[in-house]
């Protein structure tokens, strides 16, 4: 993602919060001097926002993706908001130009569907997140 309107701010004193906050990875570099790219790496050895894969294991189990779940993406994107409610945030899915326009459009999101026609997965449900 790129998250742009960060002049006079310190990003990535902003971003080494929210990610110790969260204990995720954040790989990010500056664009320009209004611009980041940010990406959510998940950490090894935790099994917070661990995301599930589109195709299962052999014997039939969620297989699991090295990567942040859509709840990860949201809780980031939920603190980062609230240091600053002026970011604008570009995924790959949508584009949120401030606090209140992700808060109207972020639930949507859940319902995209990266699976296929025959098994849809919607972001929301590929991750572990509500598995006990």
């Amino acid at each position: 993602m790129k998250v742009y309107n960060i002049k006079n701010t310190n990003f990535s004193e902003i971003l080494k919060h929210v990610s110790t906050k969260l204990n995720i990875c954040v790989d990010s570099n500056p664009i320009s001097k209004n611009c980041y790219r940010v990406k959510l790496v998940k950490q090894k050895g935790t099994k917070n926002y661990q995301r599930k894969g589109y195709t299962p294991n052999k014997n039939g189990t969620p297989r699991k993706v090295n990567a942040i779940c859509w709840h990860g993406f949201r809780d980031f994107l939920i603190e980062l908001y609230k240091l600053n409610s002026s970011f604008r945030v570009v995924t790959a899915q949508i584009t949120y130009n401030n606090k209140e326009d992700f808060e109207l459009k972020y639930p949507d999101t859940a319902n995209i569907n990266i699976g296929s026609m025959v098994q849809p997965l919607n972001y929301e449900d590929a991750c572990f997140c509500n598995v006990a």
